[in-house]
């Protein structure tokens, strides 16, 4: 009996230690698992992955191809004419190492931010440059 009071705990914690070295990648998600903020690991393909507990950490990130709802902006065509533009973009994660380099911890967001930054100045510079009939007719998928 008291053995039991000594064995039960230790296989608790043991138990507990490996529980968290073990995480699951969803097919939806890639992971990178960092030791003290530096990555050590790529994880691309779901499934189960291991690290060193309360050393490593590991974040996940989108593996699909993301949406960037812009918000109307109102552009002057080169006839002077205004058109308010409701956009999108589509976009998606493909080296983890870099996107975390150029976004930092902030992730999407950031990277929403970032996109949402350059495609509004790409709208009003494509179609500040033709005049309005162009973007009505039937050639306006090449402008898109």
């Amino acid at each position: 009996m008291m053995r039991a009071i000594y064995v039960l705990p230790a296989v608790a914690v043991v138990l507990g230690i490996l529980l968290s070295s073990v995480f699951i990648v969803d097919e939806r998600k890639k992971a990178l698992v960092l030791q003290f903020g530096q990555v050590t690991q790529v994880k691309q393909e779901p499934g189960l992955g291991f690290k060193l507990p309360l050393i490593q950490e590991v974040v996940y990130y989108e593996d699909r191809i993301l949406g960037l709802p812009t918000t109307p902006i109102e552009v002057t065509m080169l006839d002077d004419r205004r058109l308010v533009v409701d956009a999108f973009a589509r976009w998606r994660i493909t080296d983890l190492v870099r996107f975390r380099e150029a976004v930092g911890t902030g992730a999407e967001a950031q990277a929403l931010r970032r996109l949402e930054s350059i495609v509004n100045p790409a709208i009003q510079e494509v179609l500040g440059s033709v005049p309005s009939n162009r973007v009505l007719s039937e050639d306006r998928t090449a402008l898109m």
